[in-house]
């Protein structure tokens, strides 16, 4: 007799790589939570002033671990060929692979370049990097277009004037001995 084989559980094939971007992606995030806000200072050493306002300018130090993790992570997904989440996708800068932070390490802004704002629809998330100016770009509002395969096939026979319920009514497409009027001759 045969051993009874336990049935295989259906997990990640490659467990230990997502673990392991999990674990760089929360690693990254939370070195850019911790850092705090330094004063921008120039080259001569005085405080940077904004000409505009006379306010001070203030700055993130951004960790340079946050940012060797962030690298770090896009290469293992990369070699490893692992898919990250959406969500984790859009939370990385594409030039510079800083996490993003809304008011810390990026700017989010609402856009709607349509006439008067007028079209609801057309509303686009914008997240740029304050780190190194790049920019992602996120629709929302707008429906998404169903898939075609789920998309009822239009009719492409347009010319033809006979209906379905003509036939039913009728039986066939082709008139009748008593439907057609007798012919002379």
């Amino acid at each position: 007799m045969s051993k009874v084989k336990p049935p295989k559980t259906k997990g990640l094939p490659s467990k230990h790589l997502h673990a392991r971007t999990s674990f760089l992606y929360q690693a990254a995030t939370y070195l850019n939570l911790q850092t705090s806000s330094v004063e921008a200072t120039a080259k001569d050493g005085t405080t940077g002033r904004s000409p505009e306002t006379g306010q001070n300018c203030r700055l993130q130090a951004l960790s340079p671990i946050a940012l060797e993790l962030g690298s770090d992570l896009q290469q293992v997904s990369r070699k490893a060929q692992l898919r990250l989440a959406v969500d984790m996708k859009r939370t990385i800068c594409k030039r510079c692979n800083t996490i993003l932070v809304p008011g810390r390490t990026a700017i989010q802004t609402l856009e709607n370049s349509s006439k008067n704002r007028q079209k609801p629809w057309a509303d686009v998330l914008s997240i740029e990097c304050k780190l190194c100016g790049g920019k992602k770009r996120f629709p929302i509002g707008a429906a998404k277009q169903v898939k075609k395969r789920a998309r009822e096939p239009a009719s492409k026979d347009t010319t033809s004037t006979t209906s379905m319920d003509d036939i039913r009514q009728t039986g066939s497409i082709h008139p009748t001995s008593t439907d057609a009027e007798p012919t002379t001759g």
